[in-house]
């Protein structure tokens, strides 16, 4: 059986953190595993709609040691923002699993679901979301489970993708998630995990792909944030 870590912070780990600083905390560690750095303003695009609504919830976070800025001005987690964060990541990504399998929302929607959710969800809830995606490794976007699975092996961004060879779509970096405009092209083109997709060459040297008998054109922004593996 696969085994999750628990999700159930001590109080004095937990910090007693507010709602829109744990959404910080976990929109920091889900940029980072795409991205070099992380910037406040990224920050803020991703979780506000007014960049200035960030920088209180960050002093917070900065007074309580779990973020920090590097010499870059980039924003970092420290040790126990880390812990803290993957925790988060855990539950946030078995709730979406858990709205998507078992209640079926629809894909393009259990990021924003599994948000609002996740504040107000009991102990005794968890447990049941735990038992039901026992089986899950990866969330909807294909991307691991912190302590369940890992990125496959051979995989790599479609921007580096060879021409011509058939892929198969095995995640999405997890920020997309942030922005729905974007899932929303993806969902309407079904270009979800598990689906095949070729890169073809394009005299203007856009990113396109063919999806069985049509093509798509993709901006250089979103096509490094998917990940194929070549069949």
């Amino acid at each position: 059986m696969v085994t999750t870590p628990s999700l159930f912070l001590p109080p004095n780990l937990a910090m007693h953190l507010t709602t829109p600083e744990s959404a910080c905390l976990l929109a920091l560690a889900d940029l980072a595993e795409d991205q070099a750095e992380v910037h406040a303003l990224q920050l803020a695009y991703s979780l506000y709609s007014d960049s200035e609504d960030i920088w209180p919830v960050l002093r917070n976070l900065f007074a309580r040691n779990l973020v920090t800025v590097a010499t870059s001005g980039a924003l970092e987690l420290t040790a126990a923002g880390s812990f803290i964060a993957r925790h988060l990541q855990i539950r946030h990504r078995l709730l979406e699993r858990f709205l998507l399998d078992v209640l079926g929302v629809p894909w393009m929607f259990v990021h924003r679901e599994a948000s609002r959710l996740a504040p107000a969800v009991s102990p005794l809830f968890i447990e049941r979301v735990i038992e039901l995606t026992r089986s899950a490794t990866v969330c909807p976007h294909g991307n691991p489970i912190p302590g369940r699975g890992a990125p496959p092996a051979h995989e790599q961004r479609l921007t580096d993708a060879p021409f011509g060879q058939r892929c198969r779509l095995t995640r999405i970096a997890e920020w997309v998630s942030y922005e729905p405009h974007r899932l929303q092209r993806l969902w309407s083109h079904e270009l979800l995990p598990g689906r095949a997709l070729i890169r073809v060459p394009d005299p203007f040297h856009r990113w396109v792909i063919r999806l069985d008998q049509r093509s798509l054109v993709l901006g250089q922004r979103i096509a490094a944030a998917l990940f194929v593996a070549v069949e």
